[in-house]
């Protein structure tokens, strides 16, 4: 099973070099993968009515070419085979029939209630959602162990309530967002071979604070680290990590 959208880039979508904004694609991929489930078992609001929701775990994405203002985008989203508490979630996204931008996404189910990780056996009884292994890719899953004593606080970050999304929790397009905010200027002109990797790894919710610490003043030009961390506390609330390729 599948699912496509089409969207165009419009003026807010993007940077002032005039290429998308990682966070507005995010939004997309959150739109095709909710799309699809809307009128199923598994939609947002049947899930609420069991105190259970779908949560992102991890997002790997790949830039192949530029996307710019008003492009007109067709994005495929197929949703892979279960493999333990992870449903994994493909995207693939088009401009004028041409594969623009790759990603790969891991989910889980919450426990809204308790915020705890569910196994698949939670939501057995409303069937299996339909899985595709149609359009299979490869993209690199980067395992970093980072140093975080090597790392340097970059920024500091509030969650605000317009960061929130219905899961009550800071919404997982925005740290993309956090992340390039962390780079005092960068001249590229072209994200083509952008490679970016999120690890979202525990919940960051209304006035929590995060600081953010990353190497992006380091030697390497073309790869950073970056590690938030919820202030006062050692709870990693996400890693990040993005190259050039």
């Amino acid at each position: 099973m599948s699912w496509k959208i089409k969207s165009r880039i419009e003026s807010f979508d993007v940077q002032p070099n005039g290429n998308v904004k990682i966070s507005a694609l995010l939004k997309l991929f959150q739109k095709a993968a909710g799309d699809e489930l809307l009128d199923t078992p598994f939609s947002f609001f049947n899930l609420a009515r069991r105190n259970v929701a779908f949560v992102l775990t991890k997002m790997t994405l790949k830039i192949i070419k530029d996307i710019k203002i008003y492009d007109e985008l067709e994005i495929i989203t197929h949703p892979r085979k279960i493999h333990g508490a992870t449903y994994p979630r493909d995207f693939i996204v088009k401009v004028g029939g041409e594969t623009v931008a790759v990603a790969r996404s891991m989910w889980v189910l919450l426990d809204i209630e308790n915020r705890h990780i569910l196994r698949p056996s939670a939501i057995a009884d409303l069937g299996e959602i339909p899985t595709s292994e149609a359009d299979l890719f490869e993209i690199e899953d980067v395992r970093r162990i980072v140093d975080q004593a090597s790392l340097l606080r970059t920024d500091v970050r509030d969650v605000k309530y317009s960061n929130l999304d219905m899961n009550n929790h800071l919404n997982n397009t925005y740290y993309s967002d956090f992340v390039f905010d962390c780079f005092n200027h960068n001249e590229r002109t072209s994200d083509a071979g952008l490679y970016l990797q999120i690890n979202y790894k525990n919940e960051a919710r209304l006035g929590d604070v995060l600081e953010i610490s990353s190497n992006v003043d380091s030697s390497d030009a073309d790869a950073w680290d970056f590690s938030a961390c919820c202030q006062g506390t050692d709870k990693i609330c996400f890693t990040a990590f993005i190259k050039y390729q």
